[in-house]
């Protein structure tokens, strides 16, 4: 079948280019296409558990520790604030500014995990962390209530775009 357009007595626009026109000589070289990001893969639980361990001890010890220091002589009331305060401060410095600027905790760092953007693999945001502290602040309180209704209650696919990886795969 012929093409109508281009049959040789087909009418032709007065600016039309023939197909068979090279380009342009100063139109920009084409951009090779780069493959996006590499982010590695997730930790596993095991690994997921140690860290966690070892952050909450760091957490709740610390956290107490500091209210002894600064409460000694006081009352009962005045120490549980205190520790409160110091245990949420602290978890908070630990988790949402280590994870900011180190991309790591102190736990994590023990097991060679690092804390990425699950998208780009970048260096977490401010605010992603904040929700990730968040998140673990309100999922393990809720896990015996999780298990009366036979949820797990997984909270690695939450929506704070944050992943755990391999440091050793950073590096790659």
């Amino acid at each position: 079948m012929i093409d109508p357009q281009h049959h040789q007595y087909a009418p032709q626009h007065p600016y039309q280019q023939p197909y068979h026109q090279q380009a342009h000589p100063y139109a920009y070289p084409q951009q090779p296409v780069r493959p996006g990001p590499h982010v590695p893969r997730e930790v596993g639980d095991l690994r997921r558990y140690l860290f966690a361990f070892i952050d909450g001890m760091i957490t709740f010890f610390g956290g107490f520790g500091i209210a002894v220091h600064f409460t000694a002589g006081k009352s009962t009331g005045a120490y549980w604030i205190c520790a409160a305060v110091a245990f949420f401060g602290l978890s908070f410095v630990h988790h949402v500014l280590g994870a900011v600027l180190f991309r790591t905790t102190v736990g994590k760092f023990l097991c060679m995990t690092r804390v990425v953007r699950a998208d780009d693999a970048g260096r977490p945001r401010f605010w992603q962390a904040v929700r990730r502290w968040l998140l673990g602040l309100t999922w393990l309180p809720m896990q015996p209530i999780w298990s009366l209704f036979g949820d797990d209650g997984d909270p690695y696919e939450d929506g704070c775009g944050l992943r755990y990886v391999h440091s050793g795969d950073l590096r790659r």
